[in-house]
């Protein structure tokens, strides 16, 4: 649709180097997991289909040359472009390579097969068997009959009100209109730049509080500072920030993707530091507003049971039509931060388009991730060279962003900025 593929990426910095049989031993536990697994059909048309455990094809990919702080963005983008093909035996990829005394690790997982939440609970998954599903034809009849019914519940609700509301029906006819063909070339993808920062989280939250917000409230004030400044120059225009919202009803959910993208509208103007309120009840009202169905324009149970070309015009835009995607993780897990039995000194996630973002198709110019492990917060910046130029401008951006908001940044890398580990 948008002509690239969305790719989670997990980074790991390790004090100490990662011994070869420690990296293969994670790979193998990996390969055990969540991650190893694909789709298949039902037997039934309408059934949904069935994950079932797969081999990953993919192999340990280990660079012996040490990374330097010019280098390891290439490193860490190369390992990001590295295709995973739909279909393939290429499930996920895990990489790792020298770096400052200790070791660099990355693994990449297509996104339609976690998300970013879906990838924490799959990491620590291969630590016990994997939950192997086979399917068959009385379970296809099952799941049809059940998602029939619940179709049938859901939309009798749901058309009176669609019916009586002009709006609404106007949505969804828009939705259905067929798109005009362009007349002009479509646009080269641009690959976004990257920007990697750690902050005390304890002067986050703080800071956060003083402003009448919240840890992320203050998140998505950044996210959208970097627009107004960056993108709008400092103009009225309004800013669409896309906020994630996790439909997991606990944190035992093994859903891989259960988040839906809702579009949060904030002032444009100059970049602002003083009052988080406005911010703050705005994302509380959208997300009290938002249910199971917000990702599409029908019910989803209906939306389930529709052709595939009509499911796709009858789905809400999500993230790759806003402005920026602000996605705050929480805190790392237990079992994220401890990789190759090996605590990690730093944790850090990303999403990025692969081989990038069509600016003629998407408005998406600029993505946001952050996690927080132990007592400090990493923000990850992705953003359109366009706009926020290469990766040494959108570090400076991010770090200016930052310190006006008292907060130092110190990065995973870069001779002037970089922050020692300490013991």
């Amino acid at each position: 649709m948008l002509g690239s593929t969305r790719i989670v990426q997990v980074l790991w910095q390790f004090r100490e180097p990662v011994p070869l049989h420690a990296l293969q031993a994670e790979w193998h536990r990996l390969n055990r997991g969540r991650l190893s697994r694909r789709a298949v059909a039902s037997a039934l048309p309408g059934a949904r289909r069935s994950w079932i455990q797969a081999h990953n094809d993919e192999a340990l990919d280990v660079t012996e040359v040490p990374l330097t702080d010019h280098t390891m963005t290439d490193w860490t983008d190369r390992q990001v472009s590295a295709p995973l093909p739909a279909g393939s035996g290429s499930l996920w990829r895990l990489a790792a390579a020298p770096y400052d005394g200790g070791s660099l690790v990355s693994l990449t997982v297509p996104h339609f097969c976690c998300d970013g939440l879906g990838i924490f609970g799959a990491i620590g998954s291969g630590r016990d068997p994997a939950e192997r599903t086979t399917p068959s034809p009385a379970g296809d009849a099952l799941d049809l009959a059940g998602q029939l019914a619940e179709a049938a519940l859901a939309t009798a609700r749901w058309l009176p009100r669609t019916l009586a509301s002009p709006a609404a029906r106007a949505r969804i006819g828009a939705a259905l209109k067929s798109p005009t063909a362009g007349t002009t070339p479509p646009a080269a993808p641009r690959f976004f730049s990257s920007a990697i920062a750690e902050v005390d989280a304890t002067q986050w939250q703080n800071r956060a509080e003083a402003s009448g917000g919240t840890v992320n409230s203050l998140f998505v004030e950044i996210a959208a500072n970097l627009v107004r400044t960056a993108v709008r120059g400092g103009t009225d225009i309004p800013v669409d920030i896309g906020i994630p919202m996790t439909l997991r009803r606990s944190e035992h959910d093994p859903r891989a993707n259960a988040l839906v993208v809702l579009p949060l509208t904030v002032p444009g103007g100059p970049a602002s530091y003083t009052d988080l309120r406005p911010t703050r009840q705005a994302t509380k009202k959208l997300l009290r507003s938002a249910g199971e169905h917000s990702s599409t324009l029908v019910p989803e149970a209906l939306w389930h049971l529709l052709p595939g070309g009509l499911a796709h015009r009858l789905k809400n835009p999500g993230a790759q039509q806003t402005d920026v995607v602000a996605s705050n993780f929480g805190q790392v897990p237990h079992t994220v931060a401890k990789f190759a039995e090996r605590q990690a000194a730093g944790v850090a996630l990303r999403t990025m388009n692969v081989p990038g973002v069509l600016p003629d198709k998407a408005r998406l110019r600029a993505s946001l991730c952050l996690v927080r492990n132990g007592d400090l917060m990493t923000v990850t910046a992705t953003g359109m060279p366009d706009h926020f130029g290469d990766s040494a401008s959108l570090r400076r951006l991010v770090d200016e962003e930052l310190t006006a908001w008292g907060l130092p940044p110190h990065r995973w890398w870069g001779a002037t900025t970089h922050r020692a580990k300490e013991a």
